[in-house]
């Protein structure tokens, strides 16, 4: 096993090239640094410095101005003081100015097509429902509505029995009617039979005549 061990030739240490890290072969490896590492990295483009001067001084005291006469404007949309009801621990940490509120503007300045016309629900009118009063009838023209109406149904019923028995005739008048016919087609059938009887004739005496010269021949 030793003799295998001296044949092969040895391996590098690495597996990528030394010389690509700044040194070569046989120097020594740098040692670890201990110190921290930088906060920023070193800056490639510096910012350009400002520009000085009387004319550039005057132009921001006037943005300052400007900036300060915009909010005393009527057209600046002033912000809602806070109610502060309960004093919270996040009040100390939240800007001093206040959130912008709901601006009311001068609409008598404006143009009356940029008025906006709040449009309220109308109440629909119903109308009241009046109850008809409604009289008490009086005894007599209860009892007389009464008499009135038997009497209709009086004469339905009587109007409807004559119905019946109008129906009642018809179906006996067709009932009876098969039966006369039937009668007579006996009578036809009777006097059609006399009559065959009368005039039958079963050929007995035809040719009595010559029943003496029955072996002579006629010609």
């Amino acid at each position: 096993m030793s003799g295998r061990g001296g044949r092969g030739r040895g391996r590098s240490l690495f597996t990528f090239n030394v010389d690509s890290l700044g040194f070569g072969r046989g120097e020594a490896l740098p040692t670890g640094v201990q110190a921290p590492s930088p906060l920023y990295p070193p800056m490639q483009f510096r910012p350009v410095p400002l520009q000085t001067g009387e004319e550039v001084e005057y132009m921001l005291a006037l943005k300052q101005e400007l900036r300060a006469s915009s909010k005393n404007l009527p057209f600046h949309i002033q912000p809602s003081a806070p109610r502060k009801d309960v004093a919270r621990y996040s009040d100390k940490y939240q800007s001093g100015e206040a959130k912008c509120g709901e601006w009311t503007p001068d609409w008598s300045r404006l143009p009356k097509e940029l008025c906006i016309k709040v449009q309220k629900s109308r109440k629909a009118k119903t109308k009241p429902v009046v109850k008809s009063k409604i009289k008490p009838a009086a005894p007599k023209e209860v009892l007389q509505k009464l008499e009135n109406l038997e009497k209709k149904e009086a004469e339905n019923q009587s109007e409807e029995e004559e119905d019946e028995e109008k129906k009642q005739k018809k179906t006996g008048e067709e009932e009876e009617e098969p039966d006369d016919a039937e009668d007579y087609n006996e009578e036809e059938f009777e006097e059609e039979t006399d009559y065959i009887m009368s005039y039958f004739d079963n050929g007995e005496d035809f040719g009595g005549d010559s029943d003496d010269n029955v072996d002579e021949a006629t010609y």
